[in-house]
């Protein structure tokens, strides 16, 4: 049989045969035609079918996450920049610490739960005082990776240019656990074994364009 639900001031809130919520007072005006769908203010906002459907396509995250361990639960959402710099074993946070110049300094990232995704694009002018010796560091990552044995992401480099390295060598990197700084490598062996690129092999007008996903 039909029935209705009434607030206390005799207001019809909810009514069989269809879906009413109405709240004139507090601007909430909910109204539908069965549990296919239903509208707020006249608006597609809400269906019954196991989907959401917002009025103005976007779903906004409060600006401090709100973190849930459940594994099929989305908690955050977040995009931005960060400022990629080169650092050798010292892993300044800043990369700027040895007097380090750069013509290009850009990073964006989108992170969507604990998947962090990342670009860079670095021009140095000047090592500054880096060791030569000493391996090449990416600093700057937006997100601590995921502290977790054994656990590794892999780092694209797309291209590059002014580096001081052999001929068929490529670059590649990759960030470990529990970090902000992605480790640079060249492939350089025979045996297939990438070694940590130096500072010297990066050079003082060494040039960077990569990509990277990683888990926080």
């Amino acid at each position: 049989m039909p029935w209705t639900f009434f607030n206390s001031s005799g207001e019809a809130m909810i009514q069989d045969g269809g879906l009413t919520i109405a709240n004139n007072t507090n601007n909430y005006v909910v109204t539908g035609t069965g549990v296919a769908g239903a509208s707020l203010n006249g608006e597609s906002a809400l269906t019954f079918d196991g989907t959401i459907l917002t009025i103005a396509g976007q779903i906004a995250f409060p600006a401090s996450q709100s973190a849930n361990a459940g594994a099929n639960v989305l908690d955050d959402y977040e995009e931005g920049v960060w400022t990629p710099g080169i650092s050798d074993s010292s892993l300044d946070p800043e990369g700027d610490d040895k007097s380090q110049g750069y013509d290009l300094q850009v990073g964006h990232y989108t992170k969507i739960g604990r998947l962090v995704t990342i670009s860079g694009n670095i021009t140095m002018n000047s090592v500054g005082s880096m060791t030569a010796g000493n391996t090449a560091n990416i600093v700057g990552l937006p997100f601590t990776s995921k502290n977790v044995t054994s656990y590794s992401a892999s780092v694209h480099f797309g291209n590059g240019s002014g580096l001081a390295i052999g001929d068929n060598h490529s670059i590649a990197g990759v960030i470990l656990l529990n970090r902000v700084y992605i480790d640079v490598k060249e492939w350089d062996a025979t045996t297939g074994v990438a070694s940590a690129m130096t500072v010297a092999e990066l050079s003082a007008d060494g040039h960077l364009e990569f990509s990277a996903s990683y888990i926080t």
